[in-house]
């Protein structure tokens, strides 16, 4: 069962949603398909639980006070002041619980791979973000992925080899490269000064002039 919030209907609007804010107030809208937006507030604190529990497109339950029914939404964007970084503004979109949504989830890499420790291999993540769709209710709110099959150097894996949880579809390109196993910075230092020189181990500049022997 999702986790319920509570909620009030806002009457305050525009620029003087900042008398709310200076009062522990964070004001937020909740929008849909079909419905008109209703504008919204939440106690900071109750705003606070909720961000620190759930991530963007996560199914929760809005309960507006004199509502009987909750409204199924996913966190659909929310703002932060640019210089303190206090909550400003929370989006909310009212879901249909049968119909598909598509969201861009997060992607976290999880295990061992062997390449690191026997050669010193550097793992990089190249994918921070997946797009995905599925029902609200089956959305996840990210996708594990395993770097245990990652045991040689410059090994990589894509898109394509993440298993989708049931009733997930990825919609993000297979070819996309999702992590790999990079070659330690000495090795790679080493393999650009050898390709850089020459077969006397001298690198001639580039308008350096080559002269031809004349028998």
């Amino acid at each position: 069962m999702p986790d319920t919030y509570a909620a009030n209907a806002r009457e305050v609007i525009g620029k003087k949603v900042n008398i709310l804010r200076n009062d522990g107030i964070i004001p937020a809208n909740i929008y849909g398909r079909g419905i008109d937006s209703v504008p919204v507030q939440i106690e900071w604190s109750e705003a606070r639980g909720m961000l620190n529990s759930h991530g963007r497109n996560v199914l929760i339950q809005i309960q507006i006070e004199g509502e009987t029914q909750a409204r199924s939404v996913v966190i659909r964007n929310f703002t932060r002041d640019p210089v303190n970084g206090s909550l400003q503004h929370i989006d909310f979109f009212q879901v249909d619980l049968t119909r598909k949504i598509q969201a861009d989830i997060p992607v976290q890499l999880i295990g061992e791979s062997s390449a690191v420790h026997t050669y010193g291999g550097i793992l990089v993540q190249a994918l921070e973000l997946l797009h995905v769709e599925a029902l609200p209710t089956e959305m996840p709110e990210s996708i594990q992925v395993s770097v245990e099959s990652l045991e040689e150097l410059d090994s990589s894996l894509t898109v394509g080899d993440i298993q989708a949880p049931e009733g997930v579809s990825i919609l993000t390109s297979p070819d996309v490269g999702l992590a790999q196993i990079a070659r330690p910075r000495v090795e790679q230092e080493a393999d650009e000064l050898q390709e850089g020189e020459d077969i006397e181990g001298v690198t001639p500049s580039d308008d350096s002039e080559v002269e031809e022997e004349v028998d």
